[in-house]
């Protein structure tokens, strides 16, 4: 817990003492949660042209029935009944607290590469049905089952930024998350951690594919 604390506010310090505020500041949505039933707002100010800070926060309804197909894509899949978890619900919220590294040396740049640190607080709502897949005497039926889990991990991210129009740009985000160890606690492996991402594997890899649009204030 400590070392994610102080990687935030790392973040936070080296903003502070970039020097005056930010020239520009931009609200924004991720397009491409919306299929993955999540609604998300973000705001980002440019500090210089090198650093950019970023507040993102959102909701996802039900991520059991939506439409991710990037994100199906972007994870492996394995065929192991999910350790006999049939999963109705994965809902919840995050906020997301960091900064985007710019390749840039002034704001006048329309088109560059960037990388950015967050750090990720989520807390998730899973509902679903438990079934061993070896049944007993002792576990004869399904069982219903659910619980609330709070999860915080730092994610890793590389992407392009580009211009729209005069007011509008737009960049897309190769994004990893890293978790802590309470996403063990989840259901199964076939796991989803709101503002991190999906995965279909017993891998530590929450992979996510973003397309931000942010308009200028």
């Amino acid at each position: 817990m400590k070392r994610y604390i102080l990687t935030i506010l790392c973040i936070l310090i080296i903003s502070n003492l970039s020097g005056q505020t930010g020239k520009n500041s931009y609200l924004g949505i991720n397009a491409l949660q919306l299929p993955a039933y999540t609604i998300d707002l973000n705001y980002s100010l440019d500090i210089k042209p090198f650093l950019t800070t970023l507040i993102d926060f959102g909701y996802t309804i039900n991520y059991t029935k939506s439409f991710d197909f990037i994100g199906f894509f972007l994870t492996p899949h394995i065929k192991g009944g999910n350790y006999g978890y049939d999963l109705s619900r994965q809902s919840g919220g995050y906020l997301k607290i960091g900064s985007y590294l710019n390749f840039r040396k002034t704001f006048e740049t329309k088109s560059y590469p960037h990388i950015g640190l967050f750090l990720t607080n989520s807390i998730i709502y899973e509902k679903g049905i438990y079934q061993a897949l070896v049944v007993t005497e002792f576990i004869p039926d399904p069982i219903q089952v659910s619980h609330n889990k709070f999860v915080y991990g730092l994610n890793l991210s590389f992407g392009y930024e580009f211009s729209i129009a005069k007011r509008l740009k737009a960049y897309f985000d190769f994004q990893n998350s890293f978790p802590n160890k309470k996403y063990l606690d989840l259901y199964g492996y076939r796991n989803y951690i709101p503002g991190m991402g999906y995965k279909d594997s017993e891998l530590y890899w929450f992979p996510m594919f973003i397309l931000n649009l942010k308009y200028r204030l």
